[in-house]
């Protein structure tokens, strides 16, 4: 899995980056105001490799969703949640100009090295007049200001199976395990077989040379995906007949 360790941009690059708040160790820049509930579960997700954050608190359940699914998603690299905030102008009623800020709810870097900044917000909210009549100015000033496009995911996406279902059972098998073998069973299992298999064939054979647990064996499977080594159908909830392939682009 990506190691945040590794993460050091330099030049430009990290100039860009930490303008963004994409940096090791960023802490959440949004401000506690008295009267608010704020519901923060610190560290729960700050350990997973992919989060750059000291800690990573969460406001909402929505939010929530949106540290599993990219905590999960092999095509992210890093993210931070509540990073610093955009500045951005809109038109006034007077017709002149008014500075404001948007601090979105994560900036993500997938490993094409494109940016985004991503906000999690019910519908009823991105639906809003308030919302409708900043959303253009926000967009066009990540994009032309910082190469960013903002990304608005509402419960229909984050609630979306089977996405949601198979991204939990990737989260839950995150933790490398003390004995690595049965990973290494797995490989050599699924290059025995041409790099294309199921994953029920996979943990009945690789547990059997292994000799360990099924369920060590489909962790193997989840961790590998997760680290972006194979490839799993997507199309339907995790199970026995779950095609797993060698992602070629990892190669």
């Amino acid at each position: 899995m990506t190691d945040k360790a590794t993460f050091a941009p330099r030049g430009s690059r990290a100039s860009k980056f930490r303008q963004l708040g994409l940096y090791q160790g960023a802490e959440p820049t949004r401000t506690w105001k008295p009267g608010k509930v704020w519901v923060a579960r610190d560290g729960i997700f700050a350990k997973t490799p992919k989060c750059l954050n000291s800690y990573a608190p969460f406001e909402s359940h929505l939010e929530s969703l949106g540290h599993l699914l990219l905590s999960v998603d092999p095509r992210i690299q890093y993210y931070v949640c509540q990073p610093n905030p955009l500045l951005y102008w809109m038109e006034s009623n007077n017709s002149g100009r008014v500075r404001r800020e948007y601090t979105p709810d994560f900036i993500a870097l997938n490993k094409d090295e494109r940016l985004f900044a991503i906000d999690t917000k019910a519908s009823y909210f991105a639906e809003a007049d308030q919302w409708v009549s900043r959303v253009a100015a926000i967009r066009q000033a990540y994009r032309f200001d910082h190469g960013v496009e903002l990304l608005v995911w509402t419960e229909r996406d984050l609630y979306a199976e089977p996405r949601l279902s198979n991204a939990r059972t990737m989260y839950r098998h995150r933790h490398a395990p003390q004995d690595p073998s049965s990973e290494y069973t797995v490989r050599r299992t699924l290059e025995a077989h041409g790099g294309v298999s199921s994953i029920g064939q996979l943990c009945e054979e690789a547990s059997i040379e292994a000799r360990c647990q099924m369920a060590e064996a489909f962790g193997s499977v989840m961790r590998l995906g997760l680290a972006g080594e194979v490839v799993l159908a997507s199309g339907a909830k995790y199970g026995r007949n779950t095609e797993v392939r060698f992602n070629e682009a990892a190669e």
